[in-house]
């Protein structure tokens, strides 16, 4: 599954945005602050032939697209399960057309972490987008702090009959740029405050899910055991992602959107942009986001990522090319397979 960015324009500023490098910007030359519908149908066009009949929409904003419902329905036409990452804050028009879908049709990730600081208008319309979608929602926080709320979230899982999950993430640097994010000294204490909340939820019946870029030592042994039986299972992963521009650009992943840019039209297949990019940012995988993961075992063995690689090409200094153009032709087809 691949990550589309359908438009850059976005009813928030959160100071942790992972796509903030991104919004109100095109390939450089020209802001194109939405996907032309030729682009959305190459996209598809692309995961269809990937064998990927899964689309995550997202921006930005994804419902401030002038087109939004209609590309909705067209991917669904087409075959495809849409996933919307969204902060819910949508007209009721659209909020109604949403809720009439099946959750086999459409589910959404709704951030609602609290950093926005959202005014009145908006929480009422995130909080009816909620009720008119209700299961087809999972929750999702992204955690700048160690010290952070969540009972505002079990209630908003009670009052709306909402999917009983919540994705944690760790808000994320964004290489060469300043955004807010989660440090690593803060990583332990985090990990209590994590199993603490997983606990809580277990309680509600919901539990906890985990997004990437954390690491295997947050948690202590006996709160790893915890989450085991408390959560969805805790796993470290960072992995290439595949973000698809709305000029067709593509990159690893939001934290790495600045560099190692590279096209859509120069891949057959999204496999083939995982193998490129794991290749391409190989050499950092060793570094880890804290000096002690040069010496991890859990990183030697493949237990654990390391972190979010962002922090390993900040700390260390070192970058790929920003774009695949600064590669030779054959670093970006090889692996691809030949007609």
């Amino acid at each position: 599954m691949a990550n589309l960015l359908i438009t850059d324009v976005c009813n928030r500023k959160c100071p942790f945005c992972f796509a903030q490098e991104r919004l109100s910007r095109g390939d450089g030359e020209a802001p194109q602050s939405a996907i032309s519908r030729e682009n959305f149908r190459k996209a598809l066009d692309f995961l269809e032939t990937s064998g990927d009949l899964s689309v995550r929409m997202l921006g930005g904003e994804p419902s401030l697209h002038p087109e939004f419902l209609e590309m909705v329905d067209e991917a669904i036409g087409r075959g495809f399960r849409v996933q919307l990452f969204s902060n819910g804050i949508m007209s009721r028009s659209t909020a109604d057309h949403l809720g009439r879908l099946t959750p086999e049709q459409l589910n959404m990730l709704c951030n609602v972490s609290p950093q926005a600081n959202d005014p009145e208008r908006s929480r009422e319309m995130m909080n009816y987008t909620l009720e008119r979608l209700g299961e087809k929602v999972v929750l999702g926080i992204s955690l700048t702090s160690a010290e952070f709320e969540y009972r505002f979230l079990i209630d908003l899982i009670n009052k709306y009959k909402l999917r009983r999950r919540i994705r944690i993430g760790i808000a994320q640097p964004i290489v060469g740029r300043n955004n807010e994010f989660l440090k690593p000294s803060d990583y332990k204490k985090a990990g209590a405050a994590i199993t603490q909340m997983a606990g809580t939820c277990v309680k509600e019946d919901i539990l906890i899910g985990f997004d990437c870029g954390m690491v295997l030592c947050m948690f202590t042994e006996e709160e790893i055991g915890f989450l085991a039986k408390n959560s969805e299972g805790f796993s470290s992963v960072c992995t290439p992602i595949v973000d698809i521009g709305q000029d067709l650009d593509v990159w690893h992943c939001f934290p790495l959107s600045e560099v190692l840019l590279t096209r859509l039209d120069k891949f057959r297949t999204r496999k083939d942009i995982v193998r490129f990019y794991t290749q391409q940012v190989a050499p950092f995988r060793s570094l880890g986001c804290m000096g002690e993961c040069m010496t991890c075992d859990y990183l030697r063995r493949g237990q654990c990522t390391g972190g979010c690689i962002a922090h390993a090409m900040n700390s260390f200094h070192r970058k790929p090319p920003r774009e695949a153009k600064d590669l030779p032709e054959a670093a970006i087809t090889a692996g691809a397979p030949v007609a």
